[in-house]
């Protein structure tokens, strides 16, 4: 048997009960006399119908197709963006459930990547190919003409039909592109493409048939506004030079957090509202596990409270826990952890869900080794609109709010106890530096923002500001910071 997967199809379908029979029966058809080997993921949007059932009946008699579930209805973008960082494909790709583009466009089209060198394939109907059928209404075409316009004067100008739902891309790609994707509705096309433009991809668009299927979900007064508004919120977010080559944190960066974690006032702080909140569960000698553990400072209190266990990564950051003496640490992913189920009584995760590719597959791993009773607190940094250079530096994918979180712990089985920023007041001086900078980006390797510690009695100031706003977040809770927890349980 060839376990070798060519190409995966990942169809994202909300209440599509009526319409995916049809096109499972086309696209397994096509599969199977293909001499390639083919999988299929069908992502349920949260359908209110049948959707998950009628898929999963496909799936029981062709076994290389999958079905997935999302707890609530995200949006089209998040069911893509899901299924794509499942698929095992050389190449992936996505076709919309209604049919209107048919799965033989396919092998029509995957030479641009495989001979030509093209990183993804966009198709597209207004390009005009040899034997192509267009069945498009005249309104779309004029809303697309005008989307068109306001896309190439802000964005991008070498795409001409960014929403077609058919687009191919290589397996390499996948997770640095799509693992800094925000947008979870119909509008995710033009951030994967505005990302794909700033990474240096290669974009080949090309025409493809396209039948007007009735029944459409797309609503073309409040979608076609929501995604003219959601032009300027994809400039605004992705305004920094980005490195898809980054994953971890290099070894400057890894030195600097070893030199600071002990003596800056924003590592200091943060422990302390670590500490308090631990102690807020009243356990005697729990066992911790440190998702991500850094250079070590965080776990070095732990053991203070509990048996402390700890897991990264990256060998360097493994290296630096070894030099601060700590022996109960085990290089491994978050996605992957070497440990039983329900073993820790807490588990804490600071800073890492913003590094992960898949942040709900990782949290579902915390869960599984999280016993009944046990407790998950995570940090990730806030808000979008502080996206700079700083992240760039750190290898973030991604920053969060409220809702994004929510959303992700949800789907993970998990339960919300506790949710509050932290950093409140330094919002108000980081908020307008960073969106300054935006104006004076500099293009030399960048770097955090604690790389260097303020002279000692600002830090020392700093620090106790910070921790008395550490107890206000803890017993009432703040509107907005630079950084946000949860405190978390299974549901």
């Amino acid at each position: 048997m060839n376990d070798k997967l060519d190409i995966s199809i990942v169809i994202p379908a909300y209440n599509e009960e009526k319409r995916l029979p049809h096109f499972l029966r086309q696209i397994i058809s096509f599969c199977e006399n293909s001499q390639r080997n083919y999988e299929i993921i069908v992502i349920d949007d949260g359908s209110r119908d049948d959707t998950f059932q009628v898929a999963q009946s496909f799936a029981v008699e062709y076994h290389p197709l999958q079905v997935i579930k999302n707890k609530k209805n995200r949006g089209k973008g998040y069911s893509v963006k899901r299924g794509l960082l499942r698929s095992r494909g050389d190449l992936c790709l996505f076709l919309d459930a209604d049919g209107s583009v048919a799965p033989d466009e396919i092998e029509r089209n995957i030479h641009y990547i495989e001979k030509e060198g093209f990183d993804i394939f966009v198709g597209s109907r207004v390009l005009k190919g040899k034997d192509q059928v267009l069945e498009v209404k005249w309104y779309r075409t004029l809303i697309g003409t005008v989307f068109n316009f306001l896309l190439q004067s802000l964005l991008f100008k070498n795409i001409r039909d960014t929403q077609c739902g058919f687009k191919i891309f290589r397996r390499e790609i996948i997770i640095p592109l799509f693992s800094r994707v925000y947008l979870e509705g119909f509008g995710f096309d033009i951030e994967v493409l505005y990302l794909a433009h700033k990474m240096g991809y290669r974009v080949k668009e090309g025409p493809v048939s396209w039948h007007h299927v009735g029944d459409s979900k797309i609503n073309l007064v409040t979608d076609s506004v929501r995604m003219f508004w959601n032009i300027i919120q994809v400039r605004n977010w992705h305004c920094t030079p980005i490195n898809p080559l980054s994953q971890w944190l290099g070894p400057d960066e890894y030195q600097y957090m070893y030199d600071m974690e002990d003596y800056h006032w924003w590592y200091i702080s943060r422990r302390y509202l670590v500490h308090r909140l631990l102690a807020s569960l009243r356990l005697i000698k729990p066992h911790i596990l440190d998702v991500g553990s850094g250079t070590g400072a965080n776990i070095s209190g732990m053991q203070q409270v509990g048996r402390a266990f700890g897991i990264d990564a990256s060998r360097e950051a493994i290296d630096f826990c070894k030099r601060r003496g700590l022996k109960n640490i085990t290089q491994s992913l978050a996605e992957n952890m070497p440990f039983g189920d329900r073993s820790f009584d807490i588990i804490t995760c600071l800073d890492l869900l913003e590094h992960i590719p898949d942040p709900v597959k990782a949290l579902r791993e915390m869960r599984r080794v999280l016993k009944d009773d046990g407790r998950i607190l995570i940090m990730v940094p806030a808000f979008r609109m502080l996206w700079s250079q700083h992240d760039e530096a750190l290898c973030h994918y991604r920053r969060y709010n409220k809702t994004s979180l929510f959303n992700d712990l949800q789907e993970a089985g998990l339960k919300v106890e506790k949710m509050s920023y932290l950093f409140f007041l330094s919002f108000f001086a980081v908020a307008p530096l960073r969106i300054m900078r935006r104006f004076h980006l500099t293009f030399h390797k960048p770097h955090s923002d604690t790389t260097t510690l303020p002279p000692k009695f600002l830090n020392d100031l700093l620090a106790f500001i910070f921790k008395k706003e550490a107890v206000i977040s803890e017993s009432m809770g703040l509107p907005f910071g630079t950084t946000l927890y949860a405190l978390v349980s299974k549901s």
